[in-house]
């Protein structure tokens, strides 16, 4: 568990102020785009999209841009949640160590010493338990994330030095996990691929809750003009249709009934290859259909659909939901993931 320096300078009931926040602001940075999306709650449990806005980084600062989404207004009087980028963590699938739960990130921190590309008393390490059948033999399963401290105090520090405050750290993955709960179907096992310049992000749910998580890799962008199409598309059916039957043969849970597709120049493709090859649901997803969205939120360019869709998962990150899903699977919250703030 993340303390002292992490958590040094935290102004005093910060917390509970962010907690009682309606409005919240999820931010993920691509390749070569910032993009930050404003959710609002209602008392209903409803969302509505308030503003979306992405800029460019090009050859500027990560400041720079985080400033143009400041005079946009963005950011007024809502907590923010950062999502990570695929370079600044890495994940690993492992079964959980027979271990009490206080014991777990060293347990794990000593089981990564070999993969870790750094020293692993530089890391921050931390799991999330996966959904499984309660019924299941063998030991459950974590996604166990991993990033150097120094990565994630250079990902806050834009944002920090902007006088942004950032009130939690999460993964993609989870962002996701977030969205999914939110689409038509989520009591039942279903999917989401998002899709960026380099590689598309698998995760499927069950009961709203994470079971599986996978990057699958995309051909370049300037490569896959060069490709046909179908053949592009027809690999990531395979991929779609081997990881689920991981997953159904691993969790021992439902079969999943849908896989969304997320916005791609492919994605027609994509959806008709995997339904032909699995037999399942693959409908692509359009947002602005299966969200609430502000009237005066305007469209972003196709460019930076992939990323939109990761800032509204993150933006919809909540404590509440988070606790209870942390109390059906007896785990605890990822400290760095729940309230990371930059290293002092």
């Amino acid at each position: 568990m993340l303390n002292g320096n992490w958590l040094k300078g935290l102004p005093g009931r910060a917390f509970e102020r962010r907690r009682s926040a309606r409005a919240q602001v999820g931010v993920y940075r691509s390749a070569v785009h910032l993009i930050a999306a404003r959710l609002r709650s209602e008392d209903n449990g409803a969302v509505v999209v308030e503003q979306l806005h992405g800029t460019p980084i090009g050859t500027g600062s990560d400041q720079e841009a985080c400033q143009r989404l400041i005079h946009s207004g963005i950011f007024q009087k809502a907590a923010v949640v950062l999502a990570l980028a695929p370079d600044q963590y890495t994940t690993h699938s492992l079964p959980s160590p027979s271990v009490p739960d206080g014991e777990m990130r060293e347990a794990l921190r000593w089981q990564l010493r070999e993969v870790l590309p750094y020293a692993p008393e530089d890391a921050v390490v931390d799991f999330i338990r996966l959904a499984r059948v309660a019924e299941s033999s063998g030991p459950p399963g974590l996604l166990v994330v991993a990033t150097p401290r120094r990565t994630v105090a250079h990902a806050v520090a834009p944002l920090l030095a902007a006088g942004i405050e950032v009130s939690a750290v999460d993964i993609p993955e989870l962002a996701q996990r977030n969205l999914l709960a939110r689409l038509p179907g989520s009591g039942a096992g279903q999917a989401l691929l998002s899709v960026d310049q380099s590689s598309g992000l698998l995760t499927v749910i069950a009961n709203n809750e994470l079971c599986f998580a996978r990057r699958i890799l995309m051909p370049r962008a300037d490569v896959m003009e060069e490709e046909d199409p179908e053949h592009v598309a027809m690999r990531v059916a395979t991929q779609i249709q081997r990881s689920v039957e991981v997953v159904e043969r691993q969790s021992g849970l439902p079969p999943v009934r849908t896989v969304w597709i997320g916005p791609h120049a492919y994605a027609a493709l994509i959806s008709r290859c995997t339904a032909e090859q699995t037999g399942i649901d693959c409908p692509q997803l359009d947002l602005q259909a299966e969200l609430r969205f502000a009237a005066a939120v305007p469209l972003l360019a196709p460019e930076m659909a992939a990323g939109a869709l990761l800032a509204i998962g993150a933006a919809l990150r909540s404590e509440r939901a988070d606790t209870a899903s942390i109390k059906a699977t007896q785990s605890v919250a990822p400290s760095w993931l729940a309230r990371l703030k930059a290293a002092a």
